[in-house]
Parts: C-alpha cells; sequence; structure tokens
C-alpha cells in the first residue's frame, strides 16, 4: 500500500474523530485502538507497532479475549473497499452488510450495526432460531450434546446447539480448537449442498479433510465416532508447538 494512500486514510479516519464517539468497552469487547487518533502514530494500545496487515489498513479491533471473539474494522486495498471482519475463534471472515468504497457511508454503518454486531458476537444464537437451519434439530441430537468437552491438548469451542453462521450458506456446527497452537478442527453444514464437510485450519491455513463428507446427521455420527479422535490426534502431533 503506497504511502498517498496510507496518509489518505490515516487523515480521513482522524478528522472522523471517530474513537470519541465510541465506548471503550462494548458488549464484553474492549477496544483496541490500532490507528492512534491525533499523533498518527502507528500504536497499538500496549504499544506495539502495528498499522498494516499486509494489503489491510487497520483502523480498530473490539476484542474479548476470554471468548475468542473480535470485530476489526478496516480498509482493504486490494477491493479499494471499507470492511469489517470477525474473528470467532480461529475462523476469520467478513461481514457483507459494512462493505462500502466510501468512507462516510462506512461510518454511518459502524455507527448503525456495529452495536448489534458485537451483540451477536457475545450471543451465539440457537440453532432452533435460525430458520435455514431449524428442520435439522442440531439442538436435539444426542450424539452432538454429548462430545467430550476436551480431546488431548483441544478444547471443544463450538456445539451443534449454537452453531456460527459464516459465508455461503456455511454453519460450523462443531469445532474443536487449540489456540495455543493456533489450529483447529471444525465440521461445516452448508445450507446449499445440504450436507456436512470437515476442514483443519493450521496457522491461518485451511486443510479439508474429506473423510467427514455427509448427508445426514446419522451417517455424520458414525463418520466423527470413527475418526474424530484420531484426526485432532494426529493434528496436533503434526503441529510444532
Amino acid at each position: 500500500m503506497n504511502t498517498d494512500i496510507k496518509d489518505k486514510l490515516a487523515a480521513e479516519f482522524t478528522a472522523a474523530n471517530f474513537f470519541e464517539k465510541i465506548p471503550a468497552e462494548l458488549h464484553g469487547f474492549t477496544l483496541k485502538k490500532i490507528l492512534a487518533d491525533n499523533s498518527k502514530k502507528i500504536l497499538t494500545d500496549d504499544g506495539e507497532k502495528i498499522l498494516e496487515d499486509g494489503d489491510k489498513f487497520i483502523y480498530f479491533t473490539y476484542e474479548n479475549i476470554s471468548t475468542h471473539r473480535s470485530f476489526t474494522a478496516y480498509f482493504h486495498a486490494e477491493t479499494m473497499e471499507y470492511k469489517a471482519r470477525v474473528k470467532i475463534g480461529l475462523t476469520e471472515f467478513c461481514l457483507t452488510n459494512f462493505f462500502t468504497d466510501n468512507f462516510e457511508r462506512f461510518i454511518q454503518n459502524l455507527n448503525a450495526e456495529m452495536s448489534d454486531a458485537l451483540k451477536n458476537l457475545a450471543e451465539p444464537a440457537d440453532a432452533e432460531s435460525d430458520i435455514l437451519i431449524a428442520d435439522k434439530k442440531f439442538s436435539a441430537w444426542s450424539y452432538g450434546q454429548s462430545l467430550p468437552q476436551s480431546i488431548g491438548d483441544f478444547e471443544l469451542f463450538i456445539t451443534p446447539k449454537n452453531p456460527v453462521k459464516i459465508t455461503n450458506g456455511s454453519y460450523i456446527i462443531i469445532n474443536y480448537g487449540n489456540f495455543e497452537k493456533n489450529c483447529d478442527f471444525s465440521i461445516v453444514y452448508n445450507v446449499y449442498k445440504d450436507n456436512f464437510s470437515g476442514e483443519s485450519q493450521v496457522g491461518g491455513v485451511n486443510h479439508p479433510s474429506y473423510i467427514f463428507d455427509a448427508k445426514d446427521l446419522k451417517m455424520l455420527e458414525i463418520i466423527l465416532q470413527q475418526n474424530l479422535e484420531k484426526t485432532l490426534n494426529n493434528l496436533n502431533s503434526s503441529v510444532i508447538s
């Protein structure tokens, strides 16, 4: 990202006085100012000098460290758009309702919708409340209710009762995470394909696990009983601490 673009982004955000209009704490999330307001210094709250993330110019993040959730506002140089993304565990995805190529509209979107986005992050919805997946009855799935809280060094992070809606009609219904090693394993349901699949993530890179492909919960349950613990143990041993 060239200097002229960075200077423009810093100047327009500083002029908006946005940090003066938002609280330090919101729905259990703590504001982390990545772009300092008046000084234009590239500082986080702990003094670390970070402003750019690849082709992304980061303005701020609301973060809840204990629940492994965050909301980040940024400018994406590749598309020349202002965006917001959320992170749940190790899964990160954009919220399309914040996309715009107009800075004033971006600020309006943040003012209008950021609080609700953070509230939704703080209070995961029950599976039965989402019309797109209610008929799957994930909450009533007995196997899903009896998943072990931990397998090796992995902790159960997302359950079928409270699936996480991500992108392209997909929901994470099971996730085991090892946050220290920055790796996890997920079972994903896609409403358009009406099927289940598995994938692991190591160091931010996704790896599909085709042995978990299934058309219904009965088939998925058999596959998980045969392969879940083995997959997590293999994943754990393959990751360098």
